[in-house]
C-alpha cells in the first residue's frame, strides 16, 4: 500500500500541477457516472415493471399510490390533476408538460459529464504546453547542456497528454452507454404514456378521488 502511494505521488509530481487538476476532474466524473448509472438502472427496472402492469391491468395508474412506483411514468401521472381533466387532449397536454419538466431531472449530471469528457484532453494539452514552456526556459537559461532538466519538461508534457486521453476515453464511453439507457427508459415511458392516454380518463379520476 505504501509503495503504491509512493508511486502515485511520484507520478503526480512528474505530471506537475495540471496532473492534479486532471485527477480531481476525473474523480468528479467518476462520482457523477456512478450516481447517474444507479439512478438510470433503477428507473429502467421500475419503468419496465410499470409498463408490464399497465398492459395487464386496465385500471392501474402508476403513481396513484405515493408509496409505490419510482418510474418516470409514475412521476408523470402523480402530478396530473385528474379531476381537472375533461378530455384525452387534456391528458396528453398535462403528460407532455410534466415530461418536459421531468427531462432535466432524468438527464441530471449527464450534460456535465459530457463536458468533462471533452475537457480532459484539453487539460492534457495544457499540461503539454506548460511542460514545453519548461523545456524552452531550460534551453534559454542553460542551453542544451542539461538534458536531465529538458527531459523533465518533456516527460511532464507527454504524461499529462496521455493521462487526459486515457481518462477521457472511458468517461466518454460510459456517458454514451448511459445516454443510450436513458433513451430506452424514455421510450418505455412514452409507451406507458400512450397506454394511459388511450384509456378512459374517468377511471383515473375515480382512483384519485
Amino acid at each position: 500500500m505504501i509503495e503504491l502511494t509512493t508511486d502515485f505521488m511520484g507520478l503526480m509530481a512528474r505530471g506537475g500541477p495540471v496532473m492534479w487538476v486532471i485527477f480531481f476532474v476525473a474523480w468528479i466524473a467518476a462520482i457523477m457516472l456512478v450516481e447517474r448509472g444507479l439512478r438510470v438502472y433503477a428507473w429502467r427496472r421500475s419503468a419496465l415493471s410499470d409498463q408490464h402492469i399497465l398492459e395487464s391491468d386496465e385500471s392501474f395508474l402508476p403513481g396513484a399510490d405515493p408509496n409505490y412506483g419510482r418510474s418516470p411514468i409514475a412521476h408523470l401521472t402523480a402530478k396530473v390533476k385528474w379531476n381537472d381533466v375533461n378530455s384525452r387532449d387534456d391528458v396528453a397536454e398535462q403528460l407532455n408538460i410534466q415530461l418536459a419538466e421531468l427531462m432535466p431531472r432524468l438527464e441530471g449530471t449527464l450534460p456535465t459529464v459530457a463536458i468533462i469528457g471533452s475537457l480532459l484532453p484539453m487539460l492534457g494539452l495544457l499540461g503539454t504546453v506548460t511542460g514545453m514552456i519548461q523545456v524552452f526556459e531550460v534551453i534559454a537559461l542553460q542551453g542544451t547542456g542539461d538534458p536531465q532538466e529538458m527531459a523533465h519538461g518533456i516527460s511532464q508534457a507527454l504524461l499529462t497528454t496521455a493521462s487526459g486521453l486515457i481518462i477521457a476515453i472511458p468517461v466518454i464511453f460510459s456517458h454514451h452507454l448511459l445516454v443510450r439507457q436513458l433513451r430506452y427508459v424514455l421510450a418505455v415511458t412514452e409507451q406507458s404514456m400512450h397506454a394511459v392516454y388511450s384509456r378512459d380518463y374517468k377511471i383515473y379520476q375515480t382512483s384519485k378521488s
